[in-house]
């Protein structure tokens, strides 16, 4: 959740990469004589038909799990980028925007209308920068027989004050996002480019997806056959941390805590709560805990702050996982996973939440800065006033 926008403004800037190659490959070539009018009517006439069919032709690209086609007249954008899995550009473009259509994979459990929503909010709110300016999201569309949507919105690439349609496939195969993104010129798009740019999307497949995934056991010495109800959030959140935070590892007395209380996490029912209410240690902050962490591993605190992100999961029948990120009293990023729904709270509620402090972890914020945070396994969390 929290790399989404970022990542999201990553592909939208390479529309812009895109269109500077294609920029780059153009050449100029000398007028035709003039002849008889009755021989350009003519003439013109075959060009026409001959261009459309050359514009109708599609070739395709397989990558090492997915496919798709585009026009054959694209070239390969020979971007060195290692995110991007494909990129194919149109050299021809008969305005200064260059059409264009790339692939970016990103390793998330998402949905695909979670993912395009956090996209669309992030760039609504100025993440673009210069380059992507007035971003309005036109509309969001479910494939109802996949697990993909599309995304359409319309922007104002600023370097060339182009009025460009951006249109994004999100395909999700539960552990990866395939997001295939594909940039018209607004005007462009109204005179033939929207049927091309279906028939892109038409054409894209997943083909035996295989994903490296964390092991989820490296912490905790346990496996799967091993889950029971008292280690069940211990070896979630053991699972978790790898994930997230490069090198990282869920400290063995926070996963001993969290296994000896296991019925604080989450604590559902009155007597469990008042428990997990007890259990605090009202000495201990979250600057105490960027001071270090160390000392804290294995003891219940409290922090109240305003709701940045939240997101829940259903990941199985009867168990949805939440993932909230809040700022709080002292102004401190603190992260949280709850293995529960959290009800009415929304973005911008002021919450109080209780749990175990597990690890540091630090990300990218869309000012180009580093946010640093401490990620919490929750037992509890209520809207307070």
């Amino acid at each position: 959740m929290r790399s989404s926008a970022k990542f999201t403004l990553f592909i939208l800037l390479l529309a812009v990469m895109l269109t500077a190659c294609s920029s780059e490959k153009k050449t100029t070539e000398d007028s035709p004589a003039p002849t008889p009018k009755e021989e350009v009517v003519k003439n013109t006439s075959t060009d026409d038909t001959k261009e459309k069919e050359v514009h109708n032709k599609t070739q395709q690209f397989s990558g090492e799990n997915f496919s798709f086609s585009y026009p054959s007249t694209w070239k390969d954008a020979e971007l060195n980028v290692p995110q991007i899995s494909a990129a194919f550009v149109n050299p021809n473009s008969q305005g200064p925007f260059a059409e264009n259509v790339n692939l970016v994979i990103e390793e998330s459990s998402a949905t695909p209308k979670e993912a395009a929503d956090i996209s669309a909010q992030s760039l609504a709110s100025g993440a673009g920068g210069e380059l992507i300016q007035n971003y309005k999201k036109l509309n969001y569309m479910d494939i109802a027989d996949k697990a993909a949507g599309i995304l359409e919105a319309e922007y104002t690439q600023g370097e060339l004050n182009a009025q460009v349609i951006s249109t994004q496939y999100y395909v999700s195969d539960g552990q990866a996002m395939y997001i295939l993104s594909i940039a018209y010129s607004k005007e462009a798009y109204d005179n033939g480019g929207k049927a091309i740019v279906q028939n892109i999307i038409d054409s894209f497949e997943i083909v035996n997806a295989n994903h490296a995934v964390a092991d989820p056991n490296a912490n905790a010495g346990t496996n799967n056959d091993d889950l029971t109800e008292e280690n069940l959030f211990a070896e979630m959140m053991a699972y978790i941390i790898p994930i997230e935070v490069e090198n990282g590892a869920l400290d063995q007395k926070t996963y001993n805590y969290i296994v000896k209380n296991y019925t604080l996490f989450p604590a559902l029912t009155p007597e469990t709560q008042k428990k997990a209410i007890a259990e605090v240690n009202p000495n201990i902050d979250s600057r105490h805990l960027f001071k270090n962490i160390n000392p804290y591993l294995e003891q219940m605190i409290e922090v109240s702050g305003y709701v940045v992100e939240i997101m829940e999961e259903e990941i199985d029948e009867g168990l949805t996982v939440t993932e909230i990120h809040i700022i709080d009293d002292y102004d401190n990023s603190i992260f949280g996973y709850y293995a529960h729904t959290t009800g009415d709270i929304l973005q911008d509620d002021y919450v109080t939440m209780r749990g175990v402090p597990a690890t540091y972890y630090s990300f990218e914020n869309i000012s180009g800065g580093t946010t640093n945070s401490v990620l919490m396994g929750i037992s509890t969390i209520e809207k307070t006033p």
